[in-house]
């Protein structure tokens, strides 16, 4: 029989180990949609990602039967794993099939699961198993999970979405009698935006550290999302949910967490049709006709957004805060502007539907830089006319000056007594009217050059 004390003892030391191991485990992901794509498109988006720093894909798959999910699919895994680049399944059983029927039978992603599951890219959680997520937990009961987890022998790492299930953000002592058992870790995908109407802040992560709180009290972990917007305008939903400083407000706030993260997971790398994409949108991909209005290959670019989220996973790997993000080494400063394409008294034709949240849309200049020393400063200037000029200190700066007008937007940097150094300059420009013959609010975004 072990002593209380020699007992207590051995309990700290192996708490001490588990949460060790936690710490051993910050990584940061990018939520990929497996659409058709080449295999030279595929294998780009794993070279982008990782110059970027991400360390892999949340492959989502609705549908798992059609063919090119087996081709994308073998094209990711074969080249992620002669570049040791890591992917786990993200289970989007929120979904339906393109035939109309429900998707929801999770047998049918097992030939996913028997041929990937052991491939050298599939990115292992801290027990060693094959880490898998949702999108939603397909309104499925804890019995339909466990068992679907013991036909895989409760082999793997789950970290779903159970965010649409009661309870959850609140952390209810009966979510976790109910959940508890099915789940390693928890990811949320609502709480990267602020509801419609609400007065919720863009960037707040005030639901996800309940959770995150809720989490740790069980032993398990976290994995945070990190996004931009939300604007959709196809599939039967017109909607915008706030963007404006979204992603840096995230990064920073993130950065602050007590406890934090174990994962982030930004939202998304290729989701033209909800427009918060920060990589390739290649033109095979999707050709929904509402969806190609407003995203597609020749239309706006969101890569300017990458070089933050690169400092953003310096920082949060290293443990700092938004004020130790740095610039790379030689850089003096990296940065992106983003606005709206069209004003807020932009008006369209009679029968032309404004999306849900219109009203929250703002006429601003949304901006972000990090820099490595104060003595900087950005000028904002709208149409020719001078906007804001801020000064800058170390680190993540932002901000978001209301009085946007039609034309041009330009982001300037300089030092202190010195000549502009870099800068932005939107080529899309803003419109007061309705060009495109719908309301249009996918972001315009222009890196720092």
């Amino acid at each position: 029989m072990h002593s209380p004390l020699i007992s207590t003892a051995l309990l700290f030391y192996a708490v001490g180990l588990f949460w060790a191991d936690l710490v051993q485990t910050k990584a940061v992901f990018a939520h990929y949609l497996i659409y058709t794509t080449t295999q030279a498109h595929a294998e780009q988006d794993i070279s982008d990602a990782m110059a970027m720093g991400l360390d892999g894909f949340a492959l989502n798959v609705g549908d798992p039967r059609p063919s090119y999910v087996r081709n994308t699919l073998y094209y990711l895994f074969n080249y992620a794993a002669s570049r040791n680049f890591k992917l786990f399944l993200s289970v989007d059983v929120g979904n339906t099939c393109g035939d109309g029927t429900p998707c929801y039978t999770l047998a049918n992603y097992s030939s996913i699961f028997s041929t990937y599951l052991s491939n050298p890219a599939w990115y292992l959680g801290p027990n060693g198993y094959p880490v898998v997520s949702t999108f939603s937990s397909g309104g499925f009961t804890n019995a339909q999970w466990i068992a679907w987890k013991a036909s895989l022998h409760s082999q793997i790492y789950f970290i779903p979405d159970f965010d649409d299930t009661q309870g959850y953000y609140q952390s209810d002592i009966g979510w976790w009698n109910y959940w508890g058992g099915v789940v390693d870790g928890l990811f949320s995908w609502e709480s990267n935006w602020p509801l419609i109407d609400s007065t919720t802040t863009p960037g707040d992560v005030a639901q996800d550290q309940m959770v995150l709180n809720g989490a740790r009290a069980h032993g398990k972990q976290y994995m945070i999302g990190l996004s931009t917007l939300q604007y959709k305008d196809s599939y039967n939903t017109n909607l915008y949910r706030l963007g404006d400083l979204c992603l840096p407000q995230r990064m920073q706030n993130i950065l602050e967490m007590s406890p934090g993260p174990d994962f982030v997971e930004v939202i998304t790398w290729n989701d033209g049709g909800e427009s918060h994409y920060i990589g390739n949108i290649w033109q095979e991909q999707n050709q929904n006709p509402d969806v190609t209005r407003y995203t597609s290959a020749s239309g706006p670019s969101h890569k300017g957004w990458q070089p933050l989220v690169t400092s953003f996973i310096q920082a949060f790997k290293a443990g700092l805060n938004s004020s130790a993000m740095l610039p790379p080494a030689g850089t003096t400063a990296i940065g992106a502007l983003w606005f709206k394409p069209m004003l807020q008294c932009a008006t369209c034709a009679s029968g032309v539907s404004q999306p849900q949240g219109f009203d929250q849309g703002r006429d601003a200049m949304n901006w972000a830089v990090v820099v490595p020393a104060s003595g900087m400063y950005v000028r904002l200037i709208t149409n020719g006319v001078y906007l804001r000029l801020t000064n800058l200190s170390p680190g993540l700066n932002f901000g978001s000056p209301e009085g946007m007008q039609a034309g041009t937007q330009v982001l300037q940097m300089a030092k202190q007594g010195q000549p502009t150094f870099a800068s932005c300059q939107g080529s899309g420009g803003v419109t007061a009217s309705c060009p495109q013959g719908f309301y249009n609010f996918n972001y315009q975004v222009v890196g720092l050059q």
